[in-house]
């Protein structure tokens, strides 16, 4: 029998400079799970899962299971005000880098759904997922030509934050896609803030505001009837050329058109 020498190098060999353990995790990383406990009371449901995915992708996780607290000595924590189906979700992503399939609600976009896993996220700093469920969220109305509801806006506004990227992504959505009879003949009520956001992004001169213009030469021939440029306000002058809309009556100078 052929005996192996013992002078092999290792399984894996580091380049000149790669820090130690960053060549291949340990045995520790598939063995050591932390125990999550969703759910109120005797209803709770266990979750087992790697310690090391929760504490590299999250600095919630990361602080709470390997810092100075009782949940890192049981390696247990509870979360009583979380759904467990929406904790699913995020599990689903922390294994599979994917939320599959998507979350549909009689053949519509579940946007809901999506907006409390944005909830959840943001709350145990998971950067990552709250950067695929935007991502994730304009593909579905994309390939649905769908937007969120009014009850969806009322999520939106009421329980994330004003600075939160998926805030910017619903307005862009409303203000380019044909919303407009959608906002008109809705029974439900939308936010009142989402309202005056998106008319102010419709008045702004971007690329989704100026596609829904139905837009024409503006020549103002005295100043009784000239207008002031919605994004310089600066006064029209009579007899110079502009740019209008027919539907809303407002205008814009040359220049802030052309930006």
């Amino acid at each position: 029998m052929t005996r192996v020498p013992t002078t092999l190098p290792p399984p894996y060999t580091a380049l000149p400079g790669t820090p130690a353990g960053s060549v291949r995790p340990s045995a520790d990383h598939f063995t050591r799970t932390s125990e999550i406990l969703v759910g109120a009371g005797s209803k709770s449901t266990r979750f087992l899962l790697h310690t090391s995915l929760l504490t590299q992708k999250s600095p919630y996780f990361r602080a709470a299971l390997t810092g100075p607290f009782v949940e890192a000595t049981n390696q247990s924590i509870r979360f009583d005000d979380v759904s467990v189906e929406i904790f699913e979700l995020l599990v689903t992503w922390l294994y599979m880098g994917a939320i599959k399939p998507a979350p549909f609600k009689d053949g519509k976009p579940a946007y809901y759904t999506l907006l409390h896993l944005y909830i959840l996220a943001d709350r145990l700093c998971f950067e990552g997922l709250r950067n695929h469920i935007v991502d994730m969220m304009a593909d579905l109305a994309d390939s649905t030509n769908s937007v969120l509801t009014p009850s969806d806006t009322r999520i939106l506004y009421n329980e994330i934050d004003e600075g939160a990227k998926i805030r910017q992504l619903v307005l862009d959505l409303f203000a380019f896609k044909k919303t407009d009879k959608l906002l008109a003949t809705h029974t439900d009520t939308w936010h009142a803030k989402f309202l005056r956001d998106l008319c102010v992004r419709l008045k702004k001169p971007c690329a989704q505001a100026m596609q829904r213009h139905r837009l024409r030469g503006f020549l103002p021939l005295s100043w009784h009837t000239t207008r002031s440029c919605e994004n310089c306000r600066a006064v029209l002058p009579p007899r110079i050329g502009a740019v209008g809309c027919d539907e809303c009556c407002c205008a814009w100078c040359i220049r802030c058109y052309e930006e």
